[in-house]
């Protein structure tokens, strides 16, 4: 691993960041009363479509600051490929488990007819997948939106009442989200400095 490769693949996380902020934006959004009308839903649209642009547009730069293309993959030495090989299995195992548990969480939670617990479900294993990734990305900055994202998401499991729940948790998800992509993006230099001082698993 590289400094250039780093922040080619740090770009990334900003941009699913940007991108699942958007979504948790949205579904704050959704839960609010239709009598706000559209003085409400019009700015709140706003800062949906323009935060997420803007943290896409600044991840772009990321990208092209880097100066990594992924036809280097091909070129790398065998131990940097065993490294990337390593990093991309860490993902799709985290990824497959993710997507287990959040199944198994929506099925369990209809069979008990407790579909007000189906989002704040979703939001802790969307936050505690982020564990696994921080150490197989050596970002740090993972687990705090690990940890915050889970305390969001488990307040809203104490009963907030509708649609109070969904403005919280869409609303505290986003917050999450996006700050830990405006983190990442002023911090790139540094946090790639310092994972690049650590042991890679290969």
């Amino acid at each position: 691993m590289n400094d250039r490769q780093f922040l080619w693949g740090l770009s990334s996380g900003v941009s699913v960041f940007a991108i699942a902020g958007a979504f948790w934006f949205g579904l704050g959004i959704s839960a609010l009363p239709r009598r706000a009308g559209w003085l409400i839903f019009a700015p709140a649209t706003v800062v949906q479509v323009g935060g997420c642009a803007a943290l896409l547009w600044a991840a772009a730069r990321l990208r092209r600051k880097s100066r990594f293309r992924a036809s280097e993959l091909l070129q790398i030495d065998d131990r940097r490929k065993a490294e990337t090989r390593h990093i991309r299995a860490g993902f799709v195992w985290t990824t497959v488990g993710q997507t287990v548990l959040i199944g198994s969480a929506v099925f369990w939670c209809v069979r008990a007819h407790l579909e007000q617990m189906i989002w704040p479900s979703i939001g802790l294993v969307v936050s505690l997948h982020l564990v696994p990734l921080a150490k197989i990305f050596h970002v740090r900055a993972y687990y705090f939106t690990a940890g915050a994202g889970s305390i969001i998401s488990l307040v809203a499991f104490s009963g907030l009442t509708d649609p109070y729940g969904l403005i919280y948790l869409g609303g505290g998800m986003a917050a999450v989200m996006w700050v830990s992509a405006a983190y990442l993006l002023s911090n790139a230099d540094r946090i790639a400095g310092r994972a690049l001082r650590e042991p890679w698993t290969v």
